[in-house]
């Protein structure tokens, strides 16, 4: 045998030298951009200073950052690319969390990034990266193979979550994707002049390896590599005669992995639970990114409609706006709440004014819609409904309006509401303003809005001596509501909830919407669940200690109460108190249908507590299900969990469920027929005991989260499994991006643009295919229509656009993506890829 036959071919060491770089968490947006600049200068310097090395950064923000502020630099990293010592890794916009957006805010991440790198430095990568997040969705899978990834690197959870020692395995996601992911074992980042020791150390832990990656450089606030690290471990490459170190990337790692094709354990769940408290701290961030995912995809929808009927321009430049908003606080220190409270303000400031330039082009979209409504009819107020959906949505709708003429006596004016030619179930609610003279209305209806349609409502007012009060109910043990198919009990003596039935079968009993506090940790991170959290109950509050709470002064009021009462719905308000805190559940009950919705406002003033609200279902055993990116999944029982929209509890060896629809709320946890709505955390802000010691112990006030007003909005849902699973994406949509409701004098204008005004204008025949976005096209003259399967069941499903005159059949696997590109000028509608490129 010859010589070179005999020799030992050496293992490879990847060093990937990065400098993870958090644009906000201990420190502000500004700092993280001024830390940007330092950390990229410092590597563009190193490069020329030492051969061979190569640096690797990813998120698109920090490099716009840099063109922004200093051109000289940028222009430096684009030389820098084009020679191969920079690495643009990952391409993504920044590393959000990756289990509360939506599966489209993930998709507009991706392609936010994607499309910067590409124009910026002709760059796609092919490993996607995100190594801090708090845990990943299965949904990422599909994304991220529709998105032209083929690996997957993080660091979260760590190596004990997992069945065996392997770095790297074969994630399998829905609609048969997959992805090679490694997690990396020794994290994200070195202590500064310790990259050479960390390395020794890791290599003789991970020696069994036939490739490794080390990931390496000073990370968190910046920093990257070192000018001593790179010595010590150039010193080590030209001495090491046992394995190859090199200078690389996550691709050419996973090239050589491709290589030498090892056999990989497969994961076909998602990587959860990490960092359960982050699923809830900082409640009002989660709260206003989930208002704002809904007013962006819902006023996409309402743009794009109001461009192909009526020609009015697509706002292409604010919706970008808006879209990085959203993004940002995506920001997995952002939005899990792990940041400082001065994180927390700008979070908040960041998407309020997200909101504010999206109710702009909301209100102006709906009011090109409404161009044909004919003019106001005499005596009466308008109110019109955009339902921006392709199914007909049914239930009770709110709006509040003006009277046509003021009114200066002391009769209160009742509304009668006329819709397509009928009167409907009508109400009036007290209206938001405390002005007391009557000229607002708000009126709630009972009523079915069209698909993807203007829908146009009528209200006329007759004269009432005075505005209706209510009887009370506190004289009898029990209150009791039966609409014919939805029966629901309120113990009057403590106002909880004793039963909810649908058609005679019980899905909620007894002490169910109970407001339960738990002893907690001041981590926002962790969550103290088990037996050494205690917990207490809010009671419900005397006549006098309710009346002061509510505001009255000169009268004392039952605390439970029927507070507003008519043809659409029955509203139950009772109010609660525990140490320092209040707080009042309305139960809202409709007089048909079998749903109802709960509001929750709260008034926190515990420390170091979370707060749940706790109902309580009649199954013994149980599975438990939550939505997730794009697909569900069955959640652990008796831990933290995280979820989007909604989560649903399947009684085993039966057909029955009760789900819950939510507006924001994340956590929540089952076990043993109790599910538990997480809906606060007061923990310190950025509090972990670390190397100084313990955290919070300065002799000094100090801030918790949650303390003050904060209020929750959900929709309960009962009835057979299946039926119910069917249509609970649909429902979860209609209820987050609701229709939009206004009040108008429409100018009854009789415009075309060639396009008919009459039937749907957008269709979907199979409830459980979801659009979850219309939008158009980045770059071409069509729209961008994207559809998922959210049942698991492969299904047909026809595609009807522009009243039925481009109509597809489309198949989808379960859970299944599929992205189509709508040519109105060609009548077309193809698919096509799911991140759009020049």
């Amino acid at each position: 045998m010859k010589q070179s036959e005999n020799k030992k071919v050496k293992k490879n060491i990847h060093l990937i030298a990065n400098a993870h770089l958090d644009p906000v968490w201990l420190w502000r947006w500004q700092e993280g951009c001024s830390e940007a600049l330092s950390t990229f200068r410092t590597a563009a310097e190193l490069t020329d200073e030492f051969s061979g090395f190569v640096f690797n950064h990813n998120e698109s923000i920090l490099y716009q950052w840099v063109k922004e502020n200093d051109p000289v630099l940028y222009n430096k990293i684009l030389e820098c690319v084009k020679e191969g010592k920079w690495n643009i890794m990952g391409g993504w916009y920044l590393q959000p969390d990756c289990n509360m957006p939506s599966g489209e805010s993930i998709i507009r991440n991706i392609q936010v990034g994607r499309r910067f790198f590409k124009e910026e430095f002709n760059v796609i990568p092919t490993t996607a990266i995100n190594f801090d997040s708090f845990g990943h969705s299965r949904g990422l899978v599909q994304i991220l193979k529709q998105a032209g990834y083929d690996s997957y690197i993080v660091c979260r959870p760590g190596e004990n979550w997992y069945q065996f020692p392997d770095q790297d395995f074969v994630w399998k996601g829905f609609a048969d994707s997959e992805i090679i992911v490694h997690r990396s074992d020794e994290n994200y980042n070195s202590i500064w002049g310790q990259a050479e020791e960390e390395l020794t150390k890791f290599l003789d832990y991970k020696k069994e390896e036939d490739v490794t990656l080390f990931l390496w450089g000073v990370g968190d606030h910046g920093g990257g590599p070192s000018r001593k690290d790179l010595a010590d471990l150039q010193k080590r490459i030209e001495e090491d005669g046992d394995v190859c170190i090199i200078h690389s990337t996550p691709e050419d790692y996973f090239r050589e992995l491709a290589e030498k094709n090892p056999k990989l354990h497969e994961i076909t769940e998602g990587l959860n639970p990490v960092a359960q408290g982050c699923y809830t701290s900082q409640i009002r961030v989660k709260q206003k990114h989930r208002l704002l995912e809904n007013e962006l995809y819902s006023a996409e929808k309402m743009a794009s409609m109001a461009e192909i009927q009526y020609g009015r321009t697509y706002p292409r430049e604010l919706f970008r706006e808006v879209e990085k908003t959203l993004l940002f606080s995506e920001f997995h220190d952002a939005l899990p709440g792990s940041g400082s409270p001065q994180v927390e303000e700008d979070t908040l400031r960041l998407l309020e004014y997200g909101l504010e330039l999206i109710s702009r082009e909301k209100h102006s979209a709906a009011l090109t819609l409404a161009k044909e409504e004919g003019r106001v009819k005499e005596g009466s107020s308008t109110i019109l409904y955009y339902n921006p959906h392709p199914y007909d949505i049914t239930g009770v709708f709110v709006c509040e309006v003006g009277l046509p003429k003021q009114n200066w006596t002391t009769e209160f004016m009742y509304p009668e509401v006329m819709y397509n030619g009928e009167r409907i179930p009508t109400q009036a609610e007290k209206e938001n303003s405390n002005f007391a003279i009557d000229w607002r209305k708000k009126v709630v209806v009972q009523a079915t809005l069209k698909a993807a349609s203007m829908n146009r409502m009528d209200v006329f007012f007759k004269p009432m001596e005075k505005r209706p009060v209510f009887h009370e109910i506190v004289s009898k043990l029990k209150y009791i509501f039966d609409n014919g198919r939805m029966k629901v009990v309120i113990n009057t003596t403590n106002g909880l909830l004793e039963e909810y039935s649908v058609d005679g079968i019980n899905y909620l009993t007894k002490d169910s919407f109970e407001l339960a506090s738990f002893d907690d940790t001041y981590n926002p991170w962790g969550i103290r669940t088990g037996e050494s959290s205690a917990r207490r109950s809010f009671q419900l509050l005397t006549p006098h200690e309710g009346s002061e709470f509510s505001g009255l002064k000169s009268k004392v009021i039952p605390s439970v109460r029927v507070i507003e009462d008519g043809e659409v719905r029955t509203t139950i308000e009772a109010v609660f108190g525990m140490h320092n805190s209040k707080a009042y559940i309305r139960y809202q009950l409709p007089k048909s249908g079998t749903e109802f919705d709960v509001e929750v406002g709260v008034l926190f003033l515990e420390k170091e507590q979370y707060l749940k609200l706790m109902l309580h279902t009649p199954y013994t055993e149980h599975n438990f299900m939550g939505q997730i990116m794009f697909g569900r999944e069955e959640l652990k029982q008796g831990e933290e969990t995280v979820s989007q929209k909604w989560v649903m509890v399947q009684e085993k060896d039966s057909d029955r469920a009760v789900a819950v629809l939510n507006k924001g709320t994340h956590g929540a946890s089952c076990k043993e027929g109790e599910l538990g709505l997480t809906l606060l955390r007061s923990a310190g802000y950025t509090a972990a005991d670390f190397v100084m010691g313990k955290a919070l112990q300065e002799e000094q006030w100090a801030p918790r989260m949650e303390q003050g007003e904060r209020f929750y909005q959900f929709r309960i849902t009962a009835g057979n499994s299946k039926e119910l699973s069917e249509h609970l994406d649909q429902m979860a949509q209609a209820y987050n991006e609701e229709p939009y409701a206004f009040a108008y004098c429409p100018p009854g204008y009789q415009e075309t643009n060639g396009v008919s005004k009459e039937g749907i204008f957008l269709g979907v025949d199979q409830p459980g295919i979801i659009i979850s976005a219309m939008k158009k096209s980045e770059d071409k003259d069509g729209y961008i229509l994207r559809l998922y399967e959210s049942v698991g069941e492969d299904t047909l499903t026809t595609i009807s656009v522009l009243n039925n005159t481009i109509t597809k059949g489309v198949e989808f696997k379960a859970h299944e993506i599929k992205t189509f590109y709508l040519s109105v000028k060609d009548g077309t509608l193809e698919e096509t890829s799911m991140i759009e490129m020049e």
